[in-house]
């Protein structure tokens, strides 16, 4: 019994520091899917030549971090890796957080640039670079371990449990912000309720350009006779894109292709998804309504996975750690704690 109260109560000591984990967990993950990233954009055949789009980011920077030959990528390449385990390992942690961040604004910049649209970037790179400015992110890091015995040597003590509310309420915030401002764009640009009648739900879960060759390419619709004044962020009148759905499972596609047929199925979905969405900031009234919508995203991104083959798996990633683990740990810590008083 003794034990299992030892236990317990490390491991709340341990999920006392959230930022602490995910800093760790999402700097690997996003500083492997940054270097994909980036050998895709290099692979790409004449990709000097290619005639890139900047975004709000990569118009900042200077003309030669647009220059894709072989000596950036080698930079670029060997800092990635740098940052990404100095990161994780918390070895000048916010300095190599700052510089991922920096990496993946960028590297996913000059991507969309060339015409890959990926939001599974977006809420991760951020949380990157919110980690670098949050306090209780670098608790778990060889920094703040050095700190550690610097300070004993000088007899102060460092605060290693609490943490300012502020540092993980800002993450929550960009999680909260992200899927609601995904739920308003369903409505403000999916011409009010008409998204919610299940037509746009089920033409993604039907599409499959991804079974013929050259599909992974994805098909963008213009009409050039839309009026200048309402053309949207664009100059080719964009209305339509095949979204890409990479499932390739039969079985997987069958369950996708009865809910696309199944009208009550698809509209419901899509009710389901907006409201979700646009319910995003009940995860500041309490921890109980904190978990249960985290653990709704991860299960919402867990079925696109299946019914799409694609896995917002840094989405899913902070959801878990987001999730306030103590609230579960608590009551059991109390049950055995009132055992071990009542046996003696």
């Amino acid at each position: 019994m003794k034990i299992g109260i030892k236990l317990i109560g490390l491991l709340r000591l341990v999920i006392a520091q959230p930022l602490s984990i995910l800093r760790f967990s999402l700097s690997i993950l996003m500083g492997k899917y940054v270097l994909e990233r980036l050998n895709a954009i290099f692979q790409l055949e004449n990709n000097i030549q290619y005639a890139l789009s900047k975004t709000w980011f990569t118009s900042l920077l200077p003309d030669a971090f647009l220059v894709l030959d072989s000596n950036l990528y080698t930079t670029v390449k060997f800092l990635i890796i740098v940052s990404a385990f100095g990161a994780a390992l918390g070895i000048l942690g916010r300095l190599n957080l700052l510089v991922l961040a920096f990496l993946c604004f960028y590297v996913f910049g000059v991507g969309e640039g060339i015409g890959v649209f990926d939001h599974h970037t977006s809420l991760p790179s951020q949380v990157i670079f919110a980690l670098a400015l949050v306090p209780g992110s670098m608790k778990l890091s060889i920094d703040y371990l050095l700190m550690h015995f610097y300070n004993k040597r000088k007899n102060r003590v460092l605060d290693f449990a609490s943490n300012p509310k502020w540092g993980l309420n800002l993450v929550l915030a960009l999680v909260a912000i992200t899927y609601f401002s995904a739920g308003v764009s369903k409505l403000r640009y999916g011409h009010g309720m008409s998204w919610m009648d299940g037509s746009t739900l089920g033409f993604y879960l039907k599409e499959r350009t991804i079974k013929y060759e050259g599909g992974e390419s994805q098909l963008i619709i213009g009409d050039s006779k839309i009026k200048e004044n309402e053309k949207w962020k664009d100059e080719f009148g964009f209305i339509a894109h095949t979204y890409g759905n990479f499932q390739t499972k039969k079985k997987l596609n069958d369950i996708a292709e009865y809910i696309a047929n199944n009208k009550f199925l698809v509209v419901a979905l899509s009710i389901g998804s907006v409201l979700f969405e646009l319910l995003a900031f009940v995860v500041f009234i309490n921890s109980k309504y904190r978990n249960i919508y985290l653990i709704s995203a991860i299960v919402f991104h867990l079925s696109i996975g299946s019914l799409m083959g694609i896995s917002f798996r840094q989405y899913r990633l902070i959801c878990f750690f987001l999730i306030d683990w103590d609230y579960y740990l608590r009551f059991t810590f109390k049950k055995l704690k009132m055992q071990h008083l009542l046996n003696g």
